[in-house]
């Protein structure tokens, strides 16, 4: 019967091509399982619907013998007779798609061009159309439009006939008839490269069967999918599922099947032991099986058992399958209860004879031998891949684990923890209170990570912590959760617990997994030298200066100016206060100077201004960095930077700078941090250094506010002259200010 009369698309028909693309769009999507016959019927019915064509026959090609095999014809029923199954050589195929009749990406072949009797080509013609007009379609005339991959491979030929408007198709028109078969093509791809890969899955688990037969060294879930398709392939049950008792109530939870779709196996409830321990007694098996029917084992199973699954294949007859319960009993070695193996869905609607009852329980006896041999060698992989003591993975692999994680995400960070007060711990409380200490730290590492990130005890009291997909801020996120967490587990003990974290994330200057492990490992040994509970991220800039610093054997210029190149380096980690440490210094010489200080002294109080931040290196991003305002906590974390910085200073051997760092946040009135040092308490150079940071802070742009201007700014200082500030400094910098030193900012 022919389709209705739709008219071939015309120019003006905008939306035409939009609507055959979304159908076989939906087409394609339906059919992803591989169900390519149905595929292609729809899309000849597509073809004919949309773009109006009587006769559409779809050609496939078949790789092995390298020919077209005509698989749908859609049209008359002689059309159907005369091409169905048909097949057709690519030389036969190449003299109609000759360039020579190539248009609009078709193939139209007008009548008297070629001889459709040649060579014995299999053609169907439709009747004879008396006096066909010019323009008009004869019977004669030819239109395919090959399906080609997206590689270009040719997947099979379009070919349409009898346009219901009786005209040869406009060039538009068979651009539009173009462009639907290309969908098409796309969908036939999708579909045999579906197919193709369910072949090549089942050769694959093919294979492993028979290797896991020689050598037995597959996982749990590998060996009894092997079983699955085993029962399916040699056995016909298409439904078989392997559960495995869990937990102290011996729930039934599915450890592998074939014949389910994840949706329908996540659907099924955990089954306690005891809601089938009826149904598994001796006295209802036949060859180490229980087959019942349903009604029988419904009388011995709760009611939320038994809409579990109904299957479709089944028979009529005393000799059918109908709906029947057939599960196998799984035991160890020792005669204790592991499992089952439940089936459904025979192939051929038949009850199993007792031959296959047998054969059902030698596959299950290979399930229980897969599953005890397998898990005896995965407890001796996990003894040699984890620590014995906290359960975590070892260091043996840590390093091809990170490379393997910088293979599938683009951000991959190395958190490296060592946790503080362990010696202590083992000193006060013992031993066994140390280990414990362990474990528990061990187990906040499990609850601060995702199913893909990988705890890891390196030795000791170190603990390697591998994330996926997390940059540097977001890996300083986790540490200062961790520290938390650590705070708040040990709580507890009258010894205080802590951790200091070091770690690097993956970037221009970190190209190799053994690269982020060693700048992780520096940074935790910046963190320690910072004090415990510390968190230090790896930066580009700033690597390795620390370590200059510590090197007692360098000289004070030297130690000297490696400070001031880590400090300024805090400025790059801070684009909103660049140049901040330069411009302090700068105000602080000038100061200096109209106080009527040596030049030795003003010197010596620039390169403190430079270094006046430094403790801020030991201060996560996620404080220094945030745009809106800090929290109490944050505060807390903020205001050690003076006490920080000193720390780094003394550890070059420039005890004067370190004290006028530690004490440029004091104030005169007592009232300032750490100490609360009051007048002539606080060093001349750290009430410098807190009106230079004060009045720089005013007068320079930041990304959340505007400079409130050097006016202003001067006026502020005198405010707090004799209480936050010694009135002498604020005086001698307005002075120095207003003398428009080219180093200093000007007055607005």
């Amino acid at each position: 019967m022919d389709p209705s009369p739709n008219p071939l698309p015309s120019p003006g028909d905008a939306g035409a091509l939009a609507r055959l693309r979304g159908l076989l769009e939906a087409a394609r999507a339906v059919r992803a399982g591989g169900d390519l016959q149905p595929l292609l019927e729809a899309i000849a019915r597509v073809i004919s619907v949309s773009l109006g064509f009587r006769t559409v026959v779809i050609n496939l090609h078949r790789p092995a013998w390298d020919d077209f095999e005509v698989v749908v014809v859609h049209g008359s029923d002689e059309a159907r007779r005369v091409l169905l199954g048909t097949t057709r050589s690519w030389a036969g195929w190449q003299a109609l798609l000759d360039p020579r009749f190539e248009r609009s990406g078709t193939y139209l072949i007008p009548a008297g061009e070629f001889d459709w009797d040649a060579d014995g080509i299999v053609s169907y013609v439709p009747p004879d159309v008396p006096n066909a007009a010019p323009g008009e379609w004869h019977p004669e005339d030819g239109l395919m439009v090959p399906l080609r991959s997206s590689t270009g491979r040719l997947l099979g030929i379009v070919s349409v006939d009898e346009p219901i408007d009786g005209r040869r198709p406009s060039d538009l028109q068979l651009e539009v008839l173009a462009a639907v078969c290309g969908h098409a093509a796309l969908a036939v791809e999708h579909a045999q490269a579906a197919a193709e890969a369910d072949r090549q899955r089942a050769a694959v688990q093919h294979l492993l069967r028979v290797s896991a037969r020689l050598t037995g060294r597959r996982s749990v879930e590998e060996m009894l999918f092997a079983v699955c398709a085993g029962i399916r392939e040699a056995l016909g049950f298409q439904r078989v599922i392997v559960a495995l008792t869990e937990g102290p109530d011996h729930r039934l939870m599915v450890r592998s099947s074939v014949g389910w779709s994840e949706e329908e196996i996540a659907a099924l409830p955990p089954v306690p032991l005891s809601a089938i321990s009826r149904l598994l007694r001796p006295e209802h098996q036949r060859e180490g099986c229980v087959l019942l029917a349903r009604e029988e084992a419904e009388l011995l199973t709760p009611s939320e058992l038994h809409d579990l699954h109904r299957g479709r294949r089944n028979g009529r007859g005393p000799l059918a399958w109908q709906n029947h319960w057939l599960i196998v009993p799984l035991h160890d070695r020792d005669g204790a209860f592991t499992g089952i193996v439940w089936v459904d869905e025979p192939e051929d609607c038949l009850a199993p004879t007792v031959e296959g009852l047998q054969a059902l329980r030698a596959f299950a006896n290979q399930a229980i031998s897969a599953v005890e041999s397998t898990r005896q060698l995965e407890h001796l992989r996990h003894l040699a891949a984890h620590d014995p003591l906290t359960g975590l993975r070892n260091h043996r692999d840590l390093e091809p684990r990170i490379a393997d994680a910088m293979g599938r995400s683009a951000a991959v960070s190395v958190l490296v923890c060592e946790v503080d007060g362990l010696r202590r711990v083992d000193e006060a409380l013992g031993s066994e209170a140390a280990a414990d200490a362990l474990r528990r730290f061990a187990e906040i590492l499990r609850r601060s990570t995702r199913g893909s990130d990988v705890p890891t005890r390196l030795e000791g009291d170190e603990f390697a912590l591998v994330l996926r997909d997390t940059d540097r801020i977001a890996a300083l996120a986790v540490a200062e959760r961790l520290r938390a967490a650590v705070r708040e587990e040990f709580s507890d003990l009258a010894v205080r617990v802590a951790v200091s974290v070091g770690l690097a994330a993956t970037g221009t200057d970190l190209e190799s997994a053994g690269e982020v492990l060693g700048a992780a490992q520096s940074a935790l040994d910046a963190a320690r030298r910072l004090g415990p509970d510390r968190a230090v991220a790896h930066h580009p800039t700033t690597a390795g200066l620390l370590d200059t610093l510590r090197d007692a054997e360098r000289s004070s210029g030297e130690q000297l100016a490696a400070a001031i190149l880590l400090a300024e380096t805090l400025d790059l980690r801070d684009p909103a206060t660049a140049h901040h440490a330069q411009t302090v210094a700068a105000l602080a010489e000038q100061t200096g100077r109209h106080l009527g200080w040596p030049t030795e002294r003003v010197e010596r109080l620039r390169a403190a201004g430079v270094v006046h931040d430094i403790g801020k290196l030991g201060i996560p991003d996620e404080i220094l960095l945030k745009a809106g305002a800090l929290d109490a906590d944050e505060w807390r974390e903020m205001r050690r930077h003076p006490e920080l910085g000193a720390a780094i200073l003394e550890h070059a051997n420039l005890p004067d700078l370190a004290a006028w760092v530690r004490a440029h946040h004091e104030r005169v009135d007592g009232t300032g941090y750490p100490a609360g040092l009051a007048g002539g308490a606080i060093p001349a150079e750290a009430r410098v250094l807190a009106v230079a940071d004060a009045y720089e802070a005013m007068t320079a742009d930041r990304p959340y506010r505007a400079s409130i201007g050097a006016h202003a700014a001067e006026a502020e200082l005198r405010r707090a002259a004799g209480t936050q500030f010694d009135a002498d400094v604020v005086d001698a910098l307005i002075e120095a200010v207003g003398d428009g030193d080219d180093s200093l900012p000007n007055p607005v």
